[in-house]
């Protein structure tokens, strides 16, 4: 293996030089390359610059090379360079002189001395080694004298590769030596290996369009990989970014129309693809074919390839481990319930999340790779990246898509901001199946509490409600307090009052649920009686296999499983359903099923009506797990906003509002034993 890659700097320069006449395409040319060269699933450069046109002075190349050369060193990095132009040697002295925008070929002190520079870059301390290309007449002047390089400040240490178009007694035309490597970068190496070498693109460009590129190259102390110019796109690490079976379908619809006019093979890699917009463009030029037909191809070629560069990025993720829960979730984020996650695994998952975000995941009003935005920030966010983050920065910029990541990001950081508080409020002073005469109340930020409170009142539900809403104003004015506000309100409550009641619809102004997400607990778990003292930690462990699976973790019973209740409490004891519970039906006597499935099942599910649930909703809670127990609340208010005759905003919800939850998580767990010790020292405030 391969040890870690140092950073990567890169300098292009292109001056048109009047001196000497224009150089047809310069500009452009010397675009490609600084393009192909900063594609974070190609060059990989995380930090460059880009100097072209007839207004960049002698000066601003030397200083750009050396202030290039100076933050490489600075931050151990290698420096690529490029320099694109006329070039000249004096008389008889084969010293290439680069030519800028204020040079003269009859003024020796307005020329670059490319050699010295490049000589200078190479001594620079930190620099961890040097790859330069010189696309100019006579542009093999430009190899510094190598014999003087141990005399100086790093002694002769550092690596160095240049590629030159031709020698030093040669002319250059066309800029084909540059033109010829944006194409063997873009379309990769066959048989060569997992990163191309100076020596591997030489080999390349003089074999593709048959000219004399030369290469110099100093290993000084090679220590780590050695210099690299570009990941190759066709070594299986990266040309693992094929397309999935989603993509070509799309590209085999849309190509249909055009018949003979474009390639029958589907592209698979992004070169492929490339190849495939030029044609594309070339038919819209010339007008022979149905304009809104090449638009659409170009439409989803267009597409397609933001959806390779994106798999490109997640195969070389900067963050952690990328797993398929991971991603799994990740697309349920991005995708807002719209669309469930591919049933594929593994690499074939991420590919097929990929290609699902940027084909079928519309999203009115936002551009189209605001779900792919979405997407990369969850995953990022996870891992604390930024947006700012090398890789993720440059996947955004390639992709064109810059703005939606800062905005997912911040949508993201919103999320966080909404779920630090939490306003805990529990009913496990209830005895048998009677309302409480107290409720107690926890305000906590994170795992941290900041505020508790008894609140008596009457043991009716009503009384209950009405108390609810003291207990609200209380914990508004305490999070104003302290400059956060509140949206999340756990309600704990026994069993029976669990199977009968829904606090989410109580009216404490609005309805609870309106302004809040509510989310039900099981009350026992707070002081567990003696004879279910282990359900807490029984309960971790069925958290923490749930959570190392790739599917939903879910089992759903019907009469058959939940007909006889000692049937149904043998095999909960024996281990038979070891997930999440999920009744197909609710049962008549449902209070009495709950006690001991909530004992044994982290969280247990059943239809808010009477007799089976529909199948839509089954598909909802599958399609739609990674968002809950938070998506309940969006799909009540969804169905109360529709009751009363509004507009059905949240139509994806609708089906969920059918279904009632006990919910635990591992923040819940903790919280129980926070409680257990604290009351177990015979206090119960923070």
């Amino acid at each position: 293996m391969n040890p870690p890659s140092p950073p990567r700097h890169l300098l292009v320069v292109a001056p048109q030089c009047p001196d000497l006449g224009p150089l047809d395409g310069l500009e452009e040319v010397a675009l490609s390359l600084h393009t192909v060269l900063t594609d974070a699933a190609t060059g990989g450069c995380d930090k460059s610059s880009l100097l072209r046109g007839a207004d960049v002075t002698q000066a601003q190349v030397e200083r750009a090379v050396r202030e290039a050369a100076e933050q490489a060193g600075e931050a151990g990095a290698t420096l690529l360079l490029a320099f694109l132009g006329h070039g000249t040697t004096p008389g008889d002295i084969p010293r290439l002189s680069f030519m800028a925008g204020d040079s003269r070929a009859d003024a020796p002190t307005t020329v670059v001395d490319l050699g010295r520079l490049l000589a200078d870059a190479l001594d620079t301390p930190g620099v961890e080694g040097v790859v330069a290309l010189v696309d100019t007449c006579r542009a093999g002047g430009a190899v510094p004298d190598l014999t003087t390089q141990g005399a100086g400040v790093r002694q002769g240490s550092t690596m160095l590769s240049i590629l030159t178009a031709v020698g030093v007694a040669e002319d250059a035309y066309g800029l084909a030596f540059t033109r010829g490597v944006v194409q063997v970068l873009r379309e990769g190496v066959a048989g060569a290996g997992e990163f191309l070498s100076a020596g591997d693109v030489r080999d390349a460009v003089n074999a593709l369009a048959g000219t004399g590129v030369k290469l110099v190259a100093q290993e000084g102390d090679l220590i780590g990989l050695r210099p690299w110019i570009a990941r190759n796109a066709r070594h299986p690490a990266h040309a693992g970014a094929l397309l999935g079976p989603l993509g070509e379908e799309e590209l085999r619809w849309v190509l249909e129309p055009l018949g003979a006019a474009v390639p029958t093979a589907v592209p698979g890699t992004a070169a492929e693809l490339q190849r495939l917009r030029e044609t594309l463009t070339e038919l819209r030029r010339a007008g022979t074919t149905d304009a809104y037909e090449v638009t659409l191809a170009l439409r989803i070629v267009d597409g397609l390839s933001v959806a390779l560069r994106t798999t490109a990025l997640l195969l070389r993720w900067p963050g952690g481990p990328l797993t398929s829960v991971r991603l799994r979730r990740a697309f349920s984020a991005a995708a807002g319930g719209t669309v469930r996650a591919p049933l594929t695994e593994g690499t074939d998952l991420l590919r097929d999340c990929v290609e699902a975000l940027r084909l079928r995941v519309p999203r009115a009003g936002s551009s189209r790779t605001a779900p792919l935005a979405a997407f990369v920030a969850a995953l990022a966010t996870e891992d604390h990246l930024t947006a700012s983050t090398g890789e993720v920065a440059a996947w955004s910029t390639a992709v064109g898509a810059v703005v939606e990541l800062n905005d997912a990001f911040a949508e993201a950081a919103e999320r966080r901001a909404e779920c630090r508080l939490r306003l805990v409020v529990s009913l496990h002073a209830a005895v048998a199946d009677d309302w409480p005469e107290v409720l107690l109340a926890w305000l906590l930020d994170g795992d941290t509490p900041l505020a508790h409170e008894e609140f008596p009142c009457d043991p009716t539900q009503p009384g209950v409600e009405r108390t609810l809403g003291a207990v609200l104003t209380w914990a508004a004015r305490r999070a104003r307090e302290a400059g956060l506000r509140l949206r999340n309100v756990d309600i704990a409550a026994p069993s029976a009052l669990l199977a009968c009641w829904r606090p989410e619809e109580a009216r404490v102004g609005p309805r609870l649920g309106v302004q809040y997400n509510v989310v039900l607990r099981w009350s026992d778990r707070l002081c567990p009686p003696a004879h279910i003292s282990w359900i807490n930690d029984y309960a971790r462990d069925r958290l923490e296999a749930m959570h190392k699976g790739d599917t939903v973790p879910l089992d759903w019973l019907g009469p058959e499983e939940t007909g006889h209740l000692d049937d149904l409490t043998t095999r909960l004891e024996s281990g038979v359903y070891e997930q999440a519970v999920a009744l197909a039906h609710r049962p008549e006597r449902l209070g009495d099923l709950l006690s001991p499935l909530l004992a044994y099942a982290p969280i247990v599910l059943w239809p808010d009506g009477p007799g089976e649930l529909p199948a839509a909703s089954r598909d909802s809670v599958e399609r739609l797990w990674d968002q809950l127990p938070a998506g309940f609340s969006a799909a009540y208010r969804s169905a109360w906003r529709e009751a009363a005759g509004g507009a059905n905003l949240a139509n994806r919800h609708a089906d969920l509002a059918q279904v009632r939850s006990a919910w635990l998580d591992k923040q819940w767990l903790d919280f129980c034993d926070w409680f257990e010790t604290r009351t177990g020292d015979g206090e119960n405030t923070p």
